[in-house]
């Protein structure tokens, strides 16, 4: 931070550290990500959808006024969309969050059950390209932007219901409505154009790690300033020309040069 850089730890981070079944090779990696990120989080997935949607509804016309939003927060709660459960938790946010990730002298790091929503989402994926010939070609496209539509049906139904928009509202948009107005979403938009990469490609293999690149780095890709990734993920966000908000780069020394020359 002292560089003016902030390296923020988000929920699929946290996911993917406790996974690591080796006490020992969790508490070095927790000591490192500690040490970077200071505990600054990134904001929930769904936080970020709801407050998108908002924006969406306001440029549609709707007497919508967005709530005060900030994609970088603090805690490992503020990740994952908690709150402190008591007053001396969240007095001793930092040391607990510290613990977690770092271990105890007694206690070693979080740790977390490998969970089947990795292999759910590469079904998915790989649904896609089998599903794709049960449809007129010229209709892929609404068929994507209809499973993204369905993918926001839980933050979609709170934000009409807490501006008191009718339900029935979207349904008189029309098709190119729904898809103008999924277009104005920058993570919905970003979500269309990787279907549309992996529908476009029948020999694409999906990876365990797709359902973390796709949920974690996909709301990076929209808010961030930078972005290191694998260039399996860098690659599917540039093809055709898509441009996202993010400086995508495949090493770290790509942003840090003198790092390589030390």
């Amino acid at each position: 931070m002292r560089n003016g850089c902030v390296f923020p730890l988000s929920a699929i981070h946290v996911v993917e550290f406790s996974r690591i079944k080796n006490d020992q090779r969790r508490r070095r990696l927790g000591k490192v990500m500690w040490k970077f990120s200071r505990g600054v989080t990134t904001a929930p997935l769904k936080e970020i959808i709801c407050w998108e949607l908002e924006i969406a509804f306001a440029k549609a016309g709707y007497e919508v006024k967005p709530r005060t939003f900030n994609y970088l927060g603090n805690g490992i709660c503020h990740a994952f969309g908690e709150k402190r459960q008591s007053p001396i938790a969240a007095a001793l946010a930092d040391e607990i969050d510290e613990a977690m990730l770092c271990g105890t002298e007694n206690l070693p790091p979080i740790q977390g059950a490998r969970s089947k929503q990795q292999e759910y989402f590469a079904n998915h994926l790989r649904r896609l390209n089998e599903r794709k010939h049960e449809l007129e070609k010229e209709r892929w496209d609404d068929w994507l932007y209809a499973l993204s539509m369905a993918d926001i049906t839980e933050p979609l139904y709170e934000v009409m219901s807490a501006n008191k928009i009718p339900h029935a509202d979207i349904e008189t948009w029309g098709k190119e409505g729904i898809k103008y107005f999924l277009d104005s979403i920058p993570t919905r938009r970003l979500d269309i154009h990787l279907h549309r990469q992996v529908l476009k490609n029948s020999q694409y293999k999906p990876k365990p790690t797709d359902l973390e690149d796709w949920a974690g780095l996909g709301p990076a890709m929209c808010y961030a300033d930078v972005v290191v990734c694998e260039k399996h993920f860098a690659d599917l966000v540039s093809r055709d020309r898509f441009s996202a908000k993010a400086r995508i780069e495949t090493s770290i020394y790509d942003i840090f040069p003198e790092i390589g020359s030390v």
